[in-house]
């Protein structure tokens, strides 16, 4: 029995036996109402003590957990969000109603989103449960510590069942991903679901991954990888001798001083009265905080790229420590400079960093150097001539504090062509001429020409942030989609290159067989690797694209695509089928067995051939005369297929 109930017990039994034992020596008349008397009072004492107890068991339980979970505070002159928002009001919203904020929260029934209510939950032979318990939010799962510390053993036997309460979240826009604390400090061991917020499903946190399926099951922890950028100012401390952490940050979420720098000096002028109204108030407080529009261009678009860019960490041991060591105003080139392949004679860690990591390149990059993965958009910036020669900056089009929406934070007005034409004013009113497409139409614009979808992430395409113009020798060196056929998805890479020639002069490459016949986007759908099998899945369910190119010839491909063995590969599919009305009521689920997904496919093939609407022949599109798909060609393509090993690290 608990201790402190036996306490309890003593405490509440003592003072009743005492007085039972001098009631007992009075008339029982006279006792009688005393009795009863002391029977409330003695059960009065025992419920508040028993209140008491849970009260401060709930206390002690709470001050446990907190331990268990980063805290908000650290040296070096962080002070938090809360200490701007009396002056900044305006600026205080922004941010607040922003991704930004809300990329990292403490789990609460305001910051969770995912379905609680006793859902069980199975990834492979392990059950998993989550439920609610008023304001906390638990999981029930196989021990993840002790499987990582049986790794690679024999098991002794079958894994320990734990219950942990949820202690972090990551993201609200797309999906949401959990962590559970763990014995080593407050280290924090990710919960091998994430909630799918469109969808509002779970999903294993693996399969919303471009991922090669052959590959073990990582266990993510949050402390050394989600720290680097989800967070402001986190330092992991890490104890090697322990084998602990005690992580701490500046503060949740990307906030104020990650981006104007530590604010305590600021924070302590402002407050003085003096330095306001006095003498002290033309210099104000500008040389305590910075302000990234205030900067020289690199140094602005630095302050983004220590989180969007990928970044080299010489100092490894460093950063366990103490974090990185970079803040707003300086040169990240210094601290953590941005790894740029194509300048590999220049930054000499790259050699040491393929050494350590063999696939450092193909988890990132195209082939030719350009980023592929999403959130590291500095990393193509920096390649820009936009940024390279001129005065572009993550500025010219972003606004944090006037965006149109949180969305993807554009400034007011950067959505359409005044992007590009505050600084290309000569091409103002001649837009047509120089793109050869009809003004207001989607080829008339300049992002889907110099900044097409080809990055992945978030199980969709993204622009490309280095600024590029479309060539076909470019699709055929490093198998990157050209902009001309990701929107004309009807055409063949032959049929770019004669069109770029005719319009501005490019030298026509040789090209291969299968591009000349076929249409590109069908060769990198069909034949392409995963990565690009998933952005031709997108561009399949692209407004623009189905506009101009039509979709009723997609059903199929998008049928075949939703076997893919990538599980990102044919959830995107999925989605971009169900965007086709005749195909809404198609039951396909991309975690469900093979079986399922081969019927799902078969199901598309036949309610396509059977469609009242059927597309024309086509020989670029595999349709011959008597309808249906030219199989033999398929199957010949399907055989070229690139199964190179993926796994990109958005």
């Amino acid at each position: 029995m608990d201790p402190i109930r036996i306490i309890e017990w003593i405490l509440f039994s003592a003072p009743l036996l005492g007085a039972a034992f001098w009631l007992r020596s009075r008339s029982p008349q006279r006792a009688a109402p005393r009795w009863g008397l002391l029977l409330g009072v003695g059960a009065a004492f025992g419920a508040a003590l028993m209140l008491y107890h849970r009260q401060t068991a709930g206390e002690a339980r709470a001050k446990e957990f907190k331990a268990k979970i980063q805290s908000v505070g650290r040296p070096g002159g962080f002070v938090t969000s809360d200490s701007c928002q009396s002056c900044h009001p305006s600026q205080y919203k922004s941010w607040h109603d922003s991704y930004h904020r809300t990329m990292t929260q403490y789990a609460s029934p305001e910051s969770i989103q995912a379905d609680f209510d006793q859902v069980r939950l199975r990834l492979g032979s392990e059950e998993m449960r989550v439920w609610r318990e008023g304001s906390e939010f638990w999981a029930e799962l196989p021990d993840p510590e002790w499987k990582a510390l049986k790794q690679g053993q024999p098991a002794p036997g079958p894994t320990p069942i734990v219950k942990r309460r949820i202690g972090l979240l990551t993201g609200s826009h797309h999906m949401q991903v959990f962590w559970i604390p763990s014995a080593a400090g407050n280290q924090q061991i990710i919960f091998p679901f994430s909630w799918l917020i469109e969808d509002r499903r779970w999903a294993p946190v693996h399969s919303t991954f471009l991922r090669d399926p052959t590959m073990p099951l990582a266990q993510h922890v949050w402390n050394g990888n989600c720290l680097k950028c989800h967070v402001t100012a986190g330092q992991p401390r890490a104890d090697p001798a322990l084998r602990k952490l005690d992580t701490r940050m500046g503060d949740l979420g990307i906030s104020c001083e990650a981006c104007h720098g530590p604010a305590e000096e600021h924070v302590r002028w402002e407050q003085n009265p003096l330095h306001r109204l006095g003498a002290g108030a033309a210099d104000r407080s500008d040389a305590r905080i910075v302000n990234p529009s205030k900067l020289p261009k690199e140094r602005s678009a630095h302050v983004c790229g220590q989180c969007h860019g990928i970044k080299w960490i010489p100092a490894k041991e460093r950063f366990n420590e103490e974090g990185f060591s970079f803040r707003p105003g300086q040169d990240l080139n210094i601290s953590t400079p941005i790894v740029r392949p194509t300048h590999w004679r220049e930054q000499a860690f790259l050699v040491e960093g393929m050494r350590q990591n063999p696939r450092l390149i193909d988890e990132h990059y195209w082939p030719d150097g350009m980023a592929l993965v999403s959130g590291r958009d500095f990393s193509g910036t920096v390649e820009s001539p936009c940024f390279q020669g001129g005065n572009m900056t993550c500025l010219s089009c972003h606004s944090m504090h006037s965006p149109v929406s949180s969305v993807n934070q554009m400034a007011q007005d950067r959505e359409s062509n005044n992007a590009c034409l505050q600084c290309h004013a000569a091409l103002r009113g001649q837009e047509e001429r120089h793109s050869h497409h009809r003004g207001g139409s989607a080829g008339n614009e300049c992002y889907n020409c110099h900044m097409p979808h080809t990055t992945y992430g978030l199980l969709k395409a993204i622009r490309s942030h280095q600024i590029s113009s479309p060539t076909v020798a470019a699709s055929l060196d490093a198998g990157r989609p050209n902009a001309c056929n990701l929107c004309h998805l009807d055409r063949s890479l032959e049929w770019t290159a004669d069109q770029l020639k005719t319009w501005y002069g490019q030298p026509k490459p040789e090209i291969p067989a299968e591009h000349r016949g076929t249409a590109a986007s069908i060769v990198w759908a069909v034949e392409g690797d995963a990565g690009q099998r998933a952005l031709m899945a997108w561009h399949f369910g692209w407004e623009p694209a189905q506009a101009i190119s039509r979709s009723d010839w997609m059903p199929p491909y998008l049928g075949l695509l939703m076997t893919d063995p990538y599980s990102a590969v044919r959830y995107i599919s999925q989605r971009s089928l169900k965007r086709l009305p005749a195909f809404q009521a198609i039951a396909y689920d991309y975690l469900a067995a093979p079986a399922d997904w081969t019927r799902a496919r078969d199901e598309v093939h036949q309610r396509w051939k059977g469609a009242a609407s059927k597309p024309n022949p086509n020989p670029l599109l595999m349709i011959p005369l008597e309808g249906g798909l030219d199989a033999a060609r398929l199957e010949a393509m399907l055989a070229r297929r690139n199964h190179r090993s993926m796994d990109l690290q958005e």
